[in-house]
Order: C-alpha cells, then structure tokens, then sequence
C-alpha cells in the first residue's frame, strides 16, 4: 500500500480549522490523554492495523475532518491512511500539538481517574456494551451511539465514564467535552458486574 502524504500544518493553522469543526486526534496511550490533553481532542489509541481506524468509524462521524497531533511511537503517515481508508478526510499533522495548544489557550484538560468498587458521587455513565450490567449506572449509552446523544449530558452536573480502562475512553471523553459537558471524571470500577450466565438446558 503506498504511504499517505501528510500535510505538515502549523499550529495558526490546525487552530483555525478546529475553529472550523475539524478535531484533533490525539494518539497517544490512554493513560498520558487522560491525564493532559487538548479540550475536545479525540484520544484515539495509535496501533498498527484496522482496529485504530475501525474504532474511529464506528464512533464518531466520517464527515469529521480529523488532525493527527504526533505522539510516541505513533507512524503518522500509516495512521492517516488507515483513517483515509475508512473515509475519514485527515487535513494533517501538528507536531508537539498539546504544548502549543497550551503556549496560546493556556491550561490543557485533565481527566481524573479514581478505582474501586463504590460509585462516585457523580451521575454515573455506561458507555460499554448494553449486554453489559452495570447497576451502578445512571445512564447507559453505547459508545457508538455516544457522538449524537452527547448533548443529553450537558446540564447534569460531574458525570462518571465507567468503561473499564479501554482503548474507546479516550475518544468518550473527547466526544463528550465537544460536546460541552466540562465535568468528567473517569471510574475504573475494580470488577465489572456482569448477567448472570444461564445453565444449560436439558
């Protein structure tokens, strides 16, 4: 397959077509997005293969264009095709995108992490798969379904993603903070509460 050309965008120029509801994708792992990353960016964990992009396509919108900010041991140009390859339209590459962004808009976003069993003081939100039980939670909404019914989660105060500690976290946080929800916590639920299995029959 050949190598995607990447355009090489300054970072005047990547602000102004986020301006213009482009996203940035942020491809580092899930723990160092959680921890600073740029508002609204979408965390979308690199790997070499389909499931980077195919997580991209079921979750957020084709008509998105996409902003690739560079990370550690992330192939830039291989991560632009995979996402082309799906439909994506990807505008371009910004190197060092989280400092800059901080050098010009000042404190970054940070999303805490808290572990264990009892549930935090927060509307709780599901975004796992709805054959999963979760009784904890206020609200379930699927992942993939999580891009138009964001809105829905505005006006309620702290909300808590549980979704275990998977790769979709990031693009959660990222879906719902464009959406304007301005507190999110992450919950790591220690074991998630699960159907009970049916016996066998006969």
């Amino acid at each position: 397959m050949p190598i995607s050309t990447l355009r090489q965008l300054s970072f005047e120029r990547a602000d102004e077509l986020v301006g213009q509801d482009a996203s940035y994708v942020d491809l580092r792992a899930i723990d160092s997005y959680l921890e600073v990353h740029i508002p609204g960016s979408l965390g979308l964990v690199y790997e070499f293969g389909p499931g980077m992009a195919g997580r991209a396509r079921d979750c957020i919108p084709l008509s998105l264009p996409l902003i690739l900010l560079d990370a550690p041991n992330a192939n830039l140009n291989n991560a632009a095709a995979s996402l082309r390859g799906k439909g994506f339209t990807v505008l371009g590459a910004l190197e060092d995108g989280v400092n800059a962004w901080i050098n010009v808009h000042g404190a970054p976003s940070s999303t805490e992490v808290i572990e264990g069993h009892e549930a935090p003081d927060a509307l709780v939100l599901d975004i796992s798969d709805p054959g999963r039980v979760l009784e904890e939670a206020d609200m379930s909404i699927p992942i993939e379904l999580l891009w138009n019914r964001a809105e829905e989660l505005r006006d309620k105060g702290l909300v808590a993603l549980a979704a275990g500690f998977g790769v979709r976290a990031g693009l959660a946080v990222g879906i719902l903070e464009r959406a304007g929800v301005s507190e999110l916590l992450f919950w790591k639920t220690k074991a998630a509460p699960q159907r009970p299995k049916l016996e066998p029959y006969g």
